[in-house]
C-alpha cells in the first residue's frame, strides 16, 4: 500500500530539481510561521464549509476528460486542460461545455500536445503551447493568437497586471550549472540561487501561481519558502517552519543520484516533509500543499495564524457523506475554492449513508452517472 501511495505521489506531481539556498534582498520582510502537522485543526463539512456545490462537467461521449492537468476559473468560465491530449475545454459556471479546442489553425503541435498551460489574465482565458499563445473570450472564440510566441508555453511565468514574473527552475540548468535567476520581474532579477549549491532530486508542482491581478506566489519547494508577489515586486517572504523530525536535511538531496534511490529515502523517512507546493490566496487564507509520504492541503488564516488541514475536514450528513476535496487539483477565484472529485466517489458516499441510516438526495445520486469529473466549489467559514 505504501508503494502504491508513493507511486501516486510521483505521478500526481513532477520530479524536478531544486537548489538548496536562495539569495534575495534583505529589504524583503520575512514572516516565519510554525506548523505542527499533528496539531492542525479539522472537523466536519458542516462546521467548516458553506455554499458547497457539486457541478458535473458536461459534454458528449467525445468530450471525455480523464485526468485534469490544469484548471482555472474566471468570473464567467471554467477552463480545463485534459491530460491525455492537452485539449482545452471551456465551460460555464454551471458545468455546461461551451467549447472544446482541439486545434489552432496554422499551428502544428509537437508530439500532438496542443496546450501545456492556461491562466486567467484580465478576465480572459489565455492558453500556452510550444511557442504558442492564444487568448479566448467567454464563448471560446479566439481574440488573439501568436504562433511564434517568444516564451515557450511552460508553467514558468505569470502576469500580474502588466508585470511579468519568471520562475527559473534549476531543472533547466545543466549539471553543476544553475540558471541565471530563481525569480525575475520583467528584466530585473529578484531572487538568485546560491552558486555554491549543487542540484538534487525534489518533488515540486505549481511553482509560480497567480491568484488575482494583484497577488501571486513563487514557491521554492525544498526551502519551505514562498515569495508573495504583487505588480511591483516581492511583498514578503513566507518561511514555513516545521518540527525537526519533519524537516529534511537538504544535504541529503545530493546523496541520491536516481529517482529510485530518492524514493527509497522517502519511504524510509515517512515523517519528512519533502516540499511545499501550490500556494494560493483565498480571502484571508493562504492555501498550500505539504508533500511527503502523504499530501496535506493546508489553509493558513493570515489574520490570526490559525491553521486548518483541509484533509482533516470530514464529510457528514449535511453533504450526504460525499467527498469534497479529491486528489487532483485545487484552485480558487478568491470567492470560492474549487476541487475535483470523480463519479466513483459517489459509491463510497452511498455506502456510508447506508451505514448511517441516511438518505442521499437524488441530485447527488445522479452524479454517479456522470461521464466526466465533478467540479466541487465551496467557501471556508
Amino acid at each position: 500500500m505504501r508503494k502504491i501511495l508513493l507511486l501516486f505521489l510521483f505521478l500526481s506531481t513532477f520530479l524536478s530539481a531544486y537548489s538548496q539556498r536562495l539569495i534575495y534582498s534583505s529589504d524583503y520582510p520575512v514572516e516565519k510561521i510554525r506548523i505542527i502537522l499533528e496539531q492542525l485543526r479539522g472537523g466536519t463539512v458542516s462546521e467548516n464549509l458553506t455554499d458547497l456545490e457539486y457541478i458535473p462537467l458536461g459534454g458528449g461521449k467525445n468530450d471525455i476528460i480523464d485526468y485534469i492537468s490544469n484548471i482555472i476559473t474566471t468570473s464567467t468560465n471554467i477552463g480545463i486542460i485534459n491530460n491525455s491530449n492537452q485539449n482545452l475545454f471551456i465551460y460555464d459556471l454551471k458545468g455546461n461545455l461551451i467549447k472544446r479546442i482541439s486545434e489552432i489553425e496554422g499551428f502544428k503541435p509537437k508530439n500532438k500536445v496542443l496546450f501545456y498551460y492556461i491562466q486567467q489574465e484580465k478576465g480572459k482565458i489565455v492558453a500556452y503551447g510550444d511557442k504558442l499563445k492564444v487568448v479566448f473570450n467567454e464563448k471560446g472564440e479566439i481574440l488573439e493568437k501568436d504562433l511564434d510566441y517568444k516564451y515557450k508555453g511552460t508553467k514558468s511565468f505569470i502576469s500580474l497586471q502588466d508585470t511579468k514574473f519568471y520562475y527559473g527552475s534549476p531543472a533547466s540548468g545543466k549539471k553543476d550549472s544553475l540558471p541565471e535567476y530563481a525569480l525575475k520581474m520583467n528584466d530585473s532579477i529578484l531572487v538568485r540561487y546560491d552558486p555554491r549549491d549543487t542540484i538534487g532530486f525534489m518533488f515540486g508542482t505549481e511553482t509560480i501561481i497567480k491568484t488575482s491581478e494583484e497577488i501571486g506566489f513563487a514557491v521554492f519547494p525544498n526551502t519551505y519558502r514562498i515569495a508573495q508577489l504583487n505588480p511591483t515586486g516581492v511583498s514578503k517572504i513566507i518561511q514555513l517552519v516545521f518540527p525537526f523530525k519533519n524537516t529534511v536535511d537538504t544535504s541529503n538531496y545530493d546523496l541520491y543520484k536516481s529517482v529510485q534511490s530518492y524514493m527509497k529515502y522517502i519511504e524510509n523517512n515517512r515523517d519528512k516533509i519533502v516540499s511545499i507546493a501550490a500556494a494560493k490566496r483565498y480571502k484571508q487564507y493562504l492555501l498550500f500543499q505539504v508533500i511527503g509520504s502523504n499530501q496535506t492541503r493546508i489553509a493558513l488564516n493570515l489574520s490570526n495564524n490559525e491553521i486548518i488541514s483541509l484533509n482533516k475536514i470530514l464529510p457528514d450528513k449535511s453533504n450526504d457523506y460525499l467527498e469534497f476535496l479529491g486528489y487532483n487539483l485545487l484552485t480558487t477565484d478568491g470567492e470560492y475554492i474549487y476541487t475535483i472529485i470523480f463519479p466513483n466517489d459517489i459509491a463510497r458516499a452511498k455506502e456510508k449513508s447506508k451505514i448511517e441510516g441516511h438518505s442521499m438526495r437524488k441530485e447527488y445520486l445522479q452524479l454517479e452517472k456522470s461521464l466526466n469529473p465533478i467540479l466541487v466549489r465551496f467557501k471556508l467559514k
